[in-house]
């Protein structure tokens, strides 16, 4: 289990993912062609657009809303997705205030995994409780038990309406 401990921005996350991209792919161009990286920017970005627009826009979408965010990533085909599918709907069941975002990490949208999770290996589901676009805790690879996310639950109701 990987659990955030300082808050992570979104938008921050989305946009640094971007960036370390953009730099990593334009140099591997650049030195696979001889070319200065400047010369193969154009492509880099059209590609990265085209490939990650899905889930950046997914991201600014969770980032707009006003509430608390369960946000899943899992797959059809994950049998520990599968296991944790109906404790989260009990516990979302109980919690009317909480908006849920799930996402196939099959899809574009799902690629927003990678820009929150952005370790080389992770493993699915990646469950993060987001409020305001501000990561408040991060999940992945485990089905936890209803009692768990109820306790970061409370923890980021605390901490959300302390401020």
């Amino acid at each position: 289990m990987n659990k955030t401990a300082p808050f992570m921005d979104l938008k921050a996350q989305v946009q640094g993912f971007m960036a370390k991209k953009e730099v990593q792919l334009s140099e591997e161009l650049a030195e696979k062609y001889g070319v200065p990286p400047e010369e193969v920017a154009g492509v880099v970005n059209s590609f990265l657009k085209d490939t990650y627009g899905p889930a950046i826009r997914m991201a600014q979408a969770i980032d707009s809303k006003e509430g608390v965010v369960l946000l899943f990533i899992g797959r059809k085909d994950c049998t520990i997705c599968q296991r944790c599918e109906p404790i989260l709907e009990s516990f979302l069941s109980q919690h009317t205030d909480l908006v849920l975002v799930k996402l196939d990490y099959s899809q574009p949208s799902g690629l927003l995994y990678h820009m929150i999770h952005s370790q080389e290996k992770g493993m699915l589901p990646l469950i993060a409780f987001i409020f305001q676009g501000t990561i408040r805790i991060i999940f992945t690879g485990e089905c936890l038990h209803a009692a768990v996310y109820e306790k970061y639950y409370n923890e980021c109701s605390q901490n959300i309406y302390a401020h």
